[in-house]
């Protein structure tokens, strides 16, 4: 048993950037507009993953990198996400010209989607 916590602490730890624990305390706005039932994950850096209320939309927002849609992704519903790589593959949300405003901090991020709309992600 004890084996076996210590080796999920050390697995955590060398993935720490790929693991998105679930943020029960995250909010998603869209345009001003709380978007209900949008799950928000967060990793070690504070990279954030939006999932859609009906589990279908996600969106990947990581440090030095486009918003955009991961181009892999697995999941445990409801509770955690993990990609392959540190810096996830990812399709952008927008065309060529895509311009996001991207702001990250450790308790908000904001950027513009494909569409223009303002999003605004509040962490814990």
């Amino acid at each position: 048993m004890i084996v076996g916590v210590v080796l999920l602490i050390v697995v955590v730890a060398v993935y720490r950037q790929r693991l998105f624990l679930r943020d029960p305390l995250g909010k998603v706005e869209r345009n001003g507009m709380r978007v209900d039932g949008a799950r928000v994950f967060i990793n070690y850096y504070n990279d954030v993953l939006i999932q859609s209320a009906d589990g279908g939309q996600l969106y990947l927002v990581q440090r030095g990198s486009v918003p955009g849609t991961p181009a892999k992704l697995s999941c445990v519903r409801g509770l955690m996400c993990w990609t392959e790589v540190d810096t996830a593959a990812t399709v952008p949300l927008g065309k060529l010209d895509y311009r996001p405003n991207l702001v990250m901090s450790s308790k908000e991020v904001t950027f513009q989607d494909g569409n223009d709309d303002g999003v605004r992600v509040v962490l814990r």
